[in-house]
C-alpha cells in the first residue's frame, strides 16, 4: 500500500494566515490549480468523500484498482467548497481523486495527470498529502518522485508555518515533471502563504462551470492549431490579432462543447444552427460554420476580413433593429458576442423568434433597450449591476438563465445562456405581454410621470405591439465607417501632457534602475509604477475626455508603446538598450521600429521626446554620455 506519512522537509515559510485560511487556500489549490500552474487548464474531481481514518487503507485500495473511479463519491463536476474541508473531524480524513487537465497536448507525457489527495485536520495542524499517480491497465500507480505534502503548523505565538515535504528518500522530480519541488518552493508555497492570510478567499471554480473542462481544453487546442496561426499572420484589421483571434477561438470552443452536450441531452441528430447578431469581424461565424454548424452573421458594417472567408461563411451587412422583421424562427441559437446596443434585446429576439430558440450573450458595453444603461446597485460594481440587468431581462422573457465565465483575453468574460423556458408553450401570449410591459417601463421616454405621458406611452406601445417595431426610441449605431475607439482623437496638447507627466513619474519613482552599456553610455531605465498611482496625476476633465473616446489612460499609454511598456497593471519605460526592445506581440510598424532604433544608435542624446510625423507613436529616448 503506497499511503505513508514518511515525508521529509523540503522547505517552509512563515505565514500570517490562520489554520482556517490555510484550509481555504488548500481548497483553491485543489479546485483550481490553473490559477497557479499556467500549464494547467483546470482539474476534474473524480471522487470526493469523508471517511473514517481506519477505513483509509481500504478506500485507497479501491481507488487504485477500480476502473469506475467515480463510484460512491460525488458526481463529476461537483465542486469542493470551503465548508467541506473545514468540517473534517480528527477521526476523519478527506479523500479526493482529481485529474489535472493540461492546456497543451505536448505536456501529456511530462508528469502525472491524476492525484489522490488525503487531507487530515488535526488540532494544531492540517496535513494534505498529494500522491501523484498514473494509470496502467486500469490500475493507478504512485509516482513517488512527484508526490508531496503540504502541512500547516500552528505556532504558540502566531508564528505559523507552511511546510513543503517530499516522500523520504525519493529523488528530486526532473525539470520535465509537472510540479518540481523548486517550482513549488518558489511559486506554490508563497501563494499558499498569501492566500492563507486573506479573509475572503474565493474557493470555488467560477469559470467554465457549464461544460466539461477536459473536453473544452482539447477542443480549444484543436481549433487553435487549426485556425489560430493562419489568422494571426494574415489579419487585415487594425485590431490586435493576438486578442481577437484567440478570443473567438475560445468562444467557439465553448459553444461547440455546449451544443454537443445539448445534442446528447436532447438526443438531437442535427447540428444546431445559429445567427450571430453584431458579428463584427465574423471570425466566430467562420469558426462555427467550418466546424459543421450552419448559420449567418449580421452586422451594420462590412469588415475587410470578410473577403478572406469561404462560401460556407455567410455574412450580411444589414442594420438589425428590434422588430417583428428581425425574428429568426428557422434558427436554433442566437449569439450576441459583444453585441453593444443589441445586448439586452438578445433574450427578446430569441423569445419572439420561436418557443425553442435559445440564446448566448456576452455583455460588454452597457446599453439599455433604447439608451445607455444607467444605475448602480449599492455594494456592486457598474459591471456587476449591468450583468444583473441582462440576466433579469432573460428571466422576464421566460428563460431559465445560466451564468458562466469564459476564459478569454478580455475583462468582460461573463456570459449568459438561455436554453430552457420556465413556462409551457401555451402561455406564450401571457409571457409576451409581460415582456412588453417590462420594455415599456424601461423606455427612456418613460421618465415623465404625468397622466398625459402615461396616455402617450399606452397609445405608443399599443401601436408598437400591433405593428412592426418593438421600441420607438431604439437607435442602432449610425456608422457606415468605424469610429476610432483608441484615443486617437484626443487633443494633441492633452496627449503630450499625459505622456510627459507619466514619463517623468516613471523616471523619478523610488525604485529605478541605471544600466551601464558596453559603449560607455548609461541607460536610465526608470522604474515601474501601478496604473492606480498614475490616474490621480490628472484632473477629472482629462480622464473624462479619455473615456469619451471609448478608451482610457491605459489605452493611450499602450498606443505609445515605443515609449511605454504596460503590463500586469503597471507601466514602465520601453527598454531600448536591449537587443530586442520590442516583444514579438508588438504591433508597431516596421517603419516606427526602424526610426526608434535609428535614434537609439545616435548615442549622444539627453532626455528626448520626439513626435514623429506620419507615425502612430511618439518615440522616447533618454540616453546620456558618461562623464
Amino acid at each position: 500500500m503506497f499511503y505513508t506519512k514518511d515525508f521529509t522537509l523540503v522547505s517552509e515559510k512563515d505565514t500570517h494566515g490562520s489554520k482556517y485560511g490555510f484550509t481555504s487556500s488548500l481548497t483553491v489549490w485543489i479546485n483550481k490549480p490553473h490559477v497557479v500552474n499556467r500549464r494547467l487548464c483546470g482539474a476534474k474531481i473524480d471522487y470526493f468523500a469523508f471517511i473514517e481514518e481506519q477505513q483509509l487503507s481500504t478506500k485507497l485500495s479501491e481507488l487504485t484498482n477500480d476502473v469506475d473511479l467515480g463510484v460512491n463519491g460525488h458526481e463529476e463536476h461537483d465542486l469542493l467548497e470551503i465548508d467541506n474541508l473545514q468540517g473534517i473531524t480528527e477521526n476523519e480524513v478527506a479523500v479526493i481523486l482529481r485529474k489535472l487537465i493540461l492546456k497543451s497536448v505536448k505536456d501529456i507525457n511530462h508528469g502525472p495527470q491524476s492525484e489522490i489527495i488525503v487531507v487530515e485536520n488535526k488540532e494544531s495542524c492540517v496535513i494534505a498529502s498529494f500522491y501523484q499517480i498514473s494509470r496502467e491497465d486500469s490500475k493507478l500507480t504512485i509516482l513517488e518522485p512527484s508526490s508531496y505534502q503540504l502541512v500547516f503548523i500552528q505556532g504558540s505565538d502566531e508564528s505559523n508555518k507552511i511546510q513543503l515535504k517530499k516522500l523520504k528518500d525519493s529523488e528530486q522530480a526532473s525539470s520535465d515533471d509537472f510540479g518540481t519541488f523548486e517550482w513549488m518552493t518558489n511559486t506554490l508555497l508563497p501563494k499558499l502563504c498569501n492566500w492563507s492570510a486573506e479573509s475572503k478567499l474565493k474557493t470555488s471554480v467560477t469559470s467554465l462551470r457549464l461544460i466539461p473542462i477536459e473536453e473544452y481544453s482539447q477542443k480549444y487546442q484543436d481549433l487553435k492549431e487549426k485556425y489560430g496561426k493562419h489568422f494571426v499572420q494574415n489579419w487585415p484589421e487594425s485590431t490586435d490579432p493576438q486578442k481577437f483571434v484567440y478570443e473567438d477561438i475560445a468562444i467557439a470552443s465553448y459553444l461547440l462543447i455546449l451544443w454537443k452536450k445539448e445534442r446528447e441531452k436532447k438526443k438531437l441528430e442535427c447540428s444546431q444552427s445559429f445567427v450571430d447578431l453584431g458579428c463584427g469581424n465574423g471570425l466566430l461565424v467562420h469558426l462555427l460554420a467550418s466546424e459543421g454548424h450552419s448559420g449567418i452573421g449580421l452586422d451594420i458594417r462590412k469588415r475587410k476580413i470578410w473577403n478572406m472567408y469561404g462560401k460556407e461563411t455567410v455574412l450580411k451587412e444589414v442594420t438589425v433593429t428590434p422588430s417583428a422583421e428581425n425574428t429568426f424562427p428557422e434558427y436554433d441559437w442566437l449569439i450576441g458576442n459583444h453585441s453593444d446596443e443589441l445586448t439586452p434585446w438578445m433574450p427578446v429576439f430569441a423569445a419572439r423568434s420561436s418557443y425553442t430558440c435559445r440564446y448566448f450573450v456576452l455583455p460588454c458595453c452597457h446599453f439599455d433597450f433604447d439608451c445607455k444603461f444607467s444605475g448602480k446597485q449599492q455594494g456592486l460594481s457598474n459591471y456587476r449591476t449591468y450583468l444583473n440587468f441582462v440576466k433579469e431581462v432573460g428571466e422576464v422573457c421566460g428563460f431559465n438563465v445560466e451564468e458562466d465565465t469564459l476564459r478569454i483575453p478580455s475583462t468582460k468574460r461573463v456570459c449568459f445562456i438561455g436554453q430552457d423556458r420556465t413556462y409551457p408553450k401555451e402561455e406564450e401570449s401571457l409571457i409576451d405581454d409581460k415582456r412588453s410591459i417590462y420594455i415599456r417601463t424601461r423606455s427612456s421616454s418613460n421618465q415623465l410621470s404625468n397622466s398625459e405621458a402615461d396616455d402617450q406611452h399606452s397609445a405608443k406601445y399599443q401601436k408598437l405591439d400591433n405593428g412592426q417595431k418593438w421600441s420607438k426610441e431604439f437607435e442602432p449605431r449610425d456608422q457606415s465607417k468605424e469610429k476610432s475607439r483608441n484615443c486617437q482623437n484626443i487633443d494633441k496638447d492633452i496627449k503630450n501632457l499625459i505622456i510627459n507627466t507619466v514619463f517623468k513619474k516613471v523616471l523619478d519613482c523610488d525604485k529605478t534602475e541605471v544600466r551601464h552599456l558596453s559603449d560607455g553610455r548609461i541607460w536610465h531605465k526608470g522604474g515601474s509604477i501601478p496604473l492606480g498611482e498614475v490616474v490621480p496625476l490628472f484632473e477629472k476633465d482629462v480622464l473624462k475626455q479619455l473615456k469619451s473616446e471609448c478608451g482610457g489612460l491605459q489605452t493611450l499609454l499602450k498606443n505609445h508603446n515605443s515609449i511605454f511598456h504596460v503590463s500586469g497593471g503597471n507601466v514602465q519605460l520601453r527598454d531600448l538598450s536591449l537587443d530586442e526592445p520590442y516583444s514579438k506581440k508588438s504591433q508597431l510598424s516596421k517603419k516606427t521600429k526602424a526610426s526608434t532604433l535609428k535614434l537609439y544608435n545616435v548615442g549622444s542624446l539627453q532626455t528626448i521626446l520626439m513626435v514623429v510625423q506620419g507615425l502612430r507613436s511618439h518615440v522616447l529616448l533618454h540616453m546620456v554620455k558618461t562623464t
